[in-house]
């Protein structure tokens, strides 16, 4: 258990995230990481996430700073996601759970370190880079702390039902590709359809119009 104080507050650097997987179709990542202390929380996840760096590709830098005040003594991992924003369903890229513990037993409860992000199968993929501190009532905030690639690896684990959370959020995203595609193809076939109807009517019409002229 972590066992924070009623009044502590989880203090979280997003610095950057490295060696991401490329989801995009055309062009380059759109990245974002939110952060959550349960698993399938969706109230924390859009609270607690940074902006989006557009056109970013692989790597991505944030350094954006949140205080979860939400803490609980059943509170003892940190869950983090990075997506890809899309104008439908945005698309995963990977996910990691990091115990804090080991912030609790590091020095000044002050953790800055690199962690393992994973893919959809649970394999390593990419890293992001985090400073997470525990303040204490009367403390004072940390204040600015960049990531100077210096970060030494901290430990991430793949948490089993954050990965089938995230399994769920592959297969919206690609539902939801499906389904652009297929209104795509809908309009596509409605627009060849209303040309073909307004071919005809205009063929009828100018048969009609000859035929006037030769009676008259």
């Amino acid at each position: 258990m972590l066992h924070l104080h009623t009044d502590s507050v989880l203090e979280v650097t997003i610095h950057s995230a490295h060696d991401l997987k490329d989801v995009e179709h055309l062009g380059k990542n759109d990245p974002y990481a939110r952060i959550s202390l349960e698993v399938d929380n969706s109230k924390f996840y859009d609270k607690f996430k940074t902006n989006v760096i557009n056109n970013s590709g692989n790597d991505a830098s944030w350094e954006e700073t949140f205080e979860l005040r939400e803490v609980k003594d059943d509170h003892n991992t940190l869950y983090v996601e990075i997506l890809d924003s899309e104008k439908g369903a945005d698309a995963p890229i990977a996910f990691t759970a990091i115990p804090l513990n080991q912030v609790k037993e590091s020095h000044n409860q002050s953790l800055s370190a690199r962690y393992d992000l994973y893919n959809g199968h649970g394999l390593p993929q990419g890293e992001v880079s985090l400073t997470i501190r525990i303040v204490n009532p009367g403390q004072e905030s940390s204040g600015r702390i960049t990531y100077d690639g210096s970060f030494k690896k901290a430990n991430s684990v793949v948490d089993e039902e954050q990965k089938k959370r995230f399994k769920k959020l592959i297969l919206k995203e690609k539902a939801a590709d499906v389904g652009g595609a297929a209104a795509l193809g809908g309009f596509a076939a409605l627009g060849a359809g209303l040309l073909a109807n307004h071919l005809k009517k205009s063929e009828e019409a100018k048969k009609r119009d000859e035929a006037l002229a030769e009676d008259q």
